[in-house]
C-alpha cells in the first residue's frame, strides 16, 4: 500500500495571538454581564434590609440582594403574579402579609431613589409602580395590585455608574402600607431586576406608624 503524505498546515502566530485575544475579550464580556446586578439601597429595599439582618428568613438574597433578576419587559411578559418580588427566583421573597417585612417610612411627594450597581449593565428603562388604594397586603403581588408607572427614566443603553439616583414623586393620595416596586430593565439580556419596598407611605395625619423590625420572624 503506497503511503499517503500528510499535508501540516501552517498557522500564523498572528492567528494564535489574535484567537487568544478573542477568547479573553469573549469571557471578560460574559463576566462582565454575569456580575451586572444591583438593588436599591435608599429607600431600604426588602432584599436590602434582608442583607442588613432587619428581615430574617430571606433564603440566598441575604447574602445577596443584588442578585433578585428574572425576566424582563415587565408587565407585559416577568415574573408571574404572586413572584414578582422574588423576581420568579426567590420564593422566600414572595411571601406576604402585613407584618411579615420591615417598613420604612416614606413621605408622599419628592422622594430619591438610590441603587447600588455592583457592575454597571448596558440599561434600557427604570420603572416604578405603587400598590393600588385598597390593595390586600395579605396576599402575594400581583399585577393588578400595582397602578400604572409612577415614575420613569429611559437610559436607551446607556451603561450607568455604580450608584443610580432618581427623582420620584412618590402619589400623595394614600397612606399606610404599600409597595414600591422598581424595576431595571436591562438592553442587552432580555431580564430585568426587580427591587420592592416595603413602605409605610405618610401623608397627612391619620398613617399608621409601623415598626422598623415585624413583630413576628418566619
Amino acid at each position: 500500500m503506497a503511503s499517503q503524505s500528510v499535508k501540516k498546515v501552517k498557522i500564523s502566530p498572528l492567528l494564535v495571538v489574535l484567537g487568544m485575544l478573542f477568547g479573553l475579550t469573549s469571557t471578560m464580556i460574559f463576566a462582565q454581564i454575569a456580575s451586572a446586578h444591583g438593588y436599591i439601597e435608599s429607600p431600604a429595599s426588602r432584599s436590602y434590609l434582608c442583607k442588613t439582618g432587619q428581615n430574617k428568613n430571606c433564603g440566598q438574597i441575604q447574602w445577596e440582594p443584588q442578585s433578585v433578576e428574572g425576566p424582563g419587559s415587565f408587565p407585559q411578559s416577568g415574573p408571574a403574579d404572586g413572584q414578582i418580588t422574588g423576581a420568579g427566583r426567590y420564593p422566600e421573597l414572595y411571601a406576604q402579609t402585613t407584618d411579615r417585612w420591615s417598613k420604612v417610612n416614606i413621605t408622599g411627594g419628592k422622594n430619591t431613589f438610590k441603587w447600588y450597581l455592583t457592575a454597571p449593565h448596558s440599561t434600557k428603562e427604570w420603572k416604578y409602580y405603587i400598590t393600588k388604594k385598597g390593595w390586600n397586603p395579605n396576599k402575594p403581588l400581583a399585577r393588578a395590585d400595582l397602578d400604572p408607572v409612577f415614575c420613569y427614566y429611559y437610559d436607551g443603553g446607556k451603561r450607568p455608574p455604580n450608584t443610580v439616583t432618581h427623582e420620584c414623586n412618590v402619589p400623595t393620595d394614600r397612606s399606610g402600607y404599600h409597595l414600591i416596586l422598581g424595576v431595571w430593565e436591562i438592553a442587552d439580556t432580555g431580564n430585568a431586576f426587580y427591587q420592592v419596598i416595603d413602605a409605610n407611605l405618610i401623608n397627612g395625619s391619620s398613617s399608621v406608624q409601623f415598626p422598623a423590625v415585624p413583630s413576628k420572624n418566619f
